[in-house]
């Protein structure tokens, strides 16, 4: 009974936690509490805890880091399914801030990259989802670090099967040349943003196809890394 009076009320208020459903929050927020469980990578890059390498075709070039922010556990699954498939939107702006905060860190000691792009979609998994959700989560962080956003950076050529369904071997077997660079990013720095990084499959693709119109590094960031997808 005090649950439901308390989603009554903060249905006239500010509104509730993303996460617990209960505490009064501002609007895309989470409380003190949900916000300080959640399962945060430490900030420097990843790519070792991954397989990445062994699916690398000769002369591949690679990412030069590959940063996550949250960990693939209970509390982060639900806030991804909430955004992915129950078409949150909304959720958009809190997730890409535990990017940029992330980053922020991972970047401390260093420059940041010349530009962002984001994992492109095809027209068909955009019009069934509503919304361009990788565009999105790049568009909160590009503001957040203040860097220039390249809308529609890459394209998707060909369409790629769901690829959480996919084993690994799979993933990155429909994954080659399923990407293209739309732009000249000649002797650029590009960060892709993505919402979760597990394989590296689809990451890889977009950093193929950025290597290939000129592109001096490529810097890997996802709002997620899984380590054991």
């Amino acid at each position: 009974m005090l649950a439901f009076l308390q989603r009554f009320a903060n249905a006239f208020e500010l509104g509730t936690c993303w996460s617990c459903g209960y505490s009064k929050v501002a609007a895309a927020s989470l409380c003190p509490y949900c916000e300080e469980a959640l399962p945060r990578w430490y900030p420097r890059c990843c790519q070792h805890l991954s397989d990445i390498e062994q699916h690398l075709v000769a002369e591949q070039k690679q990412c030069r880091y590959w940063y996550g922010a949250l960990r693939w556990e209970p509390q982060v699954q639900q806030l991804i399914t909430q955004f992915k498939f129950r078409h949150k939107a909304e959720l958009a702006p809190l997730l890409a801030n535990q990017l940029a905060a992330h980053l922020r860190l991972c970047y401390r000691e260093q420059a940041l990259p010349d530009c962002v792009v984001a994992v492109p979609m095809t027209q068909q998994a955009w019009r069934k989802r509503g919304f361009h959700q990788t565009a999105l989560l790049a568009r909160h962080v590009s503001v957040a670090l203040e860097l220039p956003y390249i809308a529609g950076g890459l394209r998707k050529i060909r369409a790629v099967p769901m690829q959480h369904m996919a084993s690994k071997a799979l993933r990155w077997e429909n994954s080659r040349g399923s990407q293209l660079a739309l732009q000249d990013f000649s002797g650029c720095t590009v960060a892709v943003v993505d919402d979760v990084l597990s394989t590296g499959a689809t990451m890889m693709a977009a950093a193929d196809a950025l290597y290939k119109k000129g592109a001096k590094t490529v810097d890997a960031w996802a709002v997620v890394y899984n380590q054991h997808d």
